[in-house]
């Protein structure tokens, strides 16, 4: 069994991007938009294909001060809060999308190393986490504020950025593709990103943001070792 550390695979990354690089140079040359598949994936683009279907599930997103967030996820909140410690035992996912900015069809121009989605996927397995990462390229479907709301994610890329010892890979590096579409509940948007959260700290023992400014929060959270919560849970505010 392989043992995952948190640290970033640079060579399936460098892999990875590069070859979402040349497709958004494709879209960039073309100027107009790609269509994304109908079905949401999260699909492995190594030797060996694998899929890991994510398009059953509750989908809710919420607006934040510059951008949008969307949770898609086969386990309900009850679930995803009701867990303690360690001793949990889930299966299933939580993808989290963020919507950076917005492109104007026909008028943005994509520089092949831009991005305006970032991307968390959280796959529960028993007793095991992993956490894959990313950016892509998406069109919004709809206008913000709306009941239902979504986006076209026509290209990405994603590898594993953090896992419990017991956690096996069949994924990296992947990506996302696919329509996906929510409805506005910022509650419960919030409530299953703050859920998540903590779940994963509490696996890793090391605090782990699902959502918004992830990097951000994540960086400010350095301070707290996995030495300080060897004896308890830390508690996400």
């Amino acid at each position: 069994m392989r043992s995952h550390s948190f640290t970033f695979h640079t060579t399936l990354l460098m892999k990875c991007s590069s070859t979402f690089a040349s497709f958004l140079c494709i879209l960039w040359l073309c100027g107009c938009g790609v269509s994304a598949p109908e079905r949401l994936e999260f699909t492995s683009i190594g030797d060996t294909p694998r899929t890991f279907p994510t398009a059953d599930g509750n989908a809710t997103y919420s607006l934040d001060l510059a951008n949008t967030s969307f949770i898609l996820s086969d386990l309900t909140r009850e679930q995803l809060q009701n867990p303690t410690g360690n001793s949990a035992e889930l299966f299933g996912y939580v993808l989290h999308v963020e919507l950076l900015w917005v492109p104007l069809a026909g008028k943005t121009a994509i520089d092949p190393e831009a991005t305006n989605i970032s991307i968390r996927l959280i796959v529960f397995s028993g007793h095991e986490v992993g956490i894959y990462g990313g950016g892509g390229f998406a069109w919004p479907k709809g206008e913000p504020g709306e009941e239902e709301y979504g986006v076209d994610i026509v290209g990405s890329n994603a590898t594993l950025l953090a896992a419990t010892n017991g956690f096996k890979d069949l994924l990296s590096p992947a990506q996302l593709t696919g329509r996906l579409r929510s409805k506005f509940n910022e509650t419960q948007t919030k409530q299953i990103r703050r859920a998540a959260s903590q779940i994963v700290t509490n696996a890793l023992k090391r605090v782990q943001w699902v959502g918004p400014r992830a990097s951000e929060l994540q960086k400010q959270a350095e301070s707290i070792t996995s030495t300080s919560m060897d004896s308890a849970e830390f508690v996400l505010r």
